[in-house]
């Protein structure tokens, strides 16, 4: 006698079945508590199959109830309790919601401990920190204590030079060089110029324009050589001034 093939169920026949059935008890469910074997129950007959495929359905339910209870309930004494996970709150809007830090971009300064390079080299350099000491380049090559602004207009260039003497030049005006006093003057429309000692080292800063060069060509110089600072370190000179590039315009050649 040849015993009959039980029926099969699919994936997709079982998945609609287990929906339709937690529909209909969806008040039941959310109000009052259901036995976990009583729900396998209710969902293997529904069909009502054979002996064999009736364990197999049996089976099926109770992982769907175990993964229930894994991602959204808790069994007590054999009885299933769901719960319901908090529904996430709209993020208001223009507010960064679980912003990560390094997506928090800010302007470089001194006390972020940013990587101070040397004088700007003869290629584009991207806007950072950079520092004059006399001797260090930010890469390879660089023309030293020249720089100007080559990958813009070209029209503006800074120079700075270690002067053999100290020598405070005529018409010149008491200002504040990096932190330490030294003078200002202007020496034509196209020309100007900040002298300052610090240590033993007379420092000098040249400010050159060519003619017609925009007013914004101009501030972007004065926004390097104003905040121009000095940091100590070991070696000759002693120190080196530190200076930010806002732009990626400058290089030294």
């Amino acid at each position: 006698m040849t015993t009959p093939t039980p029926p099969t169920m699919s994936d997709e026949r079982l998945d609609r079945l287990v929906r339709q059935l937690l529909a209909e008890r969806a008040e039941d469910v959310a109000v009052a508590t259901v036995s976990a074997d009583a729900m396998a129950e209710r969902i293997a007959s529904r069909l009502r199959p054979s002996p064999v495929a009736r364990v197999w359905v049996l089976l099926a339910a109770t992982a769907i109830l175990a993964a229930l209870m894994i991602g959204g309930g808790l069994v007590v004494g054999g009885v299933l309790r769901l719960t319901l996970a908090p529904v996430p709150a709209i993020p208001t809007p223009g507010r960064l919601v679980n912003a990560r830090p390094w997506l928090q971009l800010h302007a470089p300064s001194a006390r972020d401990g940013l990587d101070v390079l040397g004088w700007p080299d003869t290629s584009e350099n991207r806007a950072g920190l950079y520092s004059w000491d006399g001797s260090r380049c930010a890469s390879t090559y660089c023309t030293m204590g020249f720089m100007h602004n080559g990958y813009g207009s070209g029209n503006v260039e800074i120079r700075v030079e270690d002067l053999l003497y100290s020598a405070i030049p005529s018409g010149a005006t008491a200002v504040t060089v990096a932190g330490h006093d030294g003078v200002y003057r202007r020496i034509d429309a196209l020309h100007e110029e900040w002298i300052v000692d610090i240590g033993a080292r007379t420092i000098a800063i040249r400010l050159a324009a060519k003619p017609g060069t925009s007013q914004a060509d101009v501030d972007d110089a004065y926004s390097i050589i104003g905040p121009v600072r000095t940091e100590a370190q070991p070696g000759s000179p002693p120190f080196r001034l530190v200076f930010t590039l806002t732009t990626d315009d400058w290089d030294s050649g």
